[in-house]
């Protein structure tokens, strides 16, 4: 039986791609976080205890900022590409159903026409 509906399996594969590539750059960003505010923070520290004379934050604030950040992004992005895989799988299960629904409907009519 012959595919139909080329399009919309391209396009269920490029959401599947997308998503993937969303978890990626997610996870790339939530680590580039990370260590720039732990950066920051600790570059922060120094320059705050040159001016007010006083220990500042430390660098664990700028650690503990980050990792927080880091969280909510990974959540976030986990839900966006859960959410566009979820969705080309969605364009696939409806074309399997199409796919099935036509081969029964053939079924029929050759058992039909015997």
């Amino acid at each position: 039986m012959e595919q139909r509906y080329k399009v919309l399996r391209i396009i269920a594969t490029l959401y599947k791609v997308l998503a993937v590539i969303t978890a990626v750059v997610t996870i790339l960003a939530a680590l580039g976080i990370c260590v720039t505010s732990a950066i920051g923070g600790a570059a922060f520290n120094q320059s705050s205890s040159n001016v007010l004379g006083d220990g500042g934050s430390g660098a664990l604030g700028g650690v503990v900022g980050g990792v927080i950040i880091a969280i909510g992004m990974i959540l976030y992005g986990a839900l966006v590409a859960l959410a566009l895989f979820g969705f080309g799988e969605l364009i696939m299960v409806l074309l399997a159903i199409e796919e099935n629904t036509r081969g029964t409907h053939l079924m029929l009519q050759q058992s039909r026409a015997v």
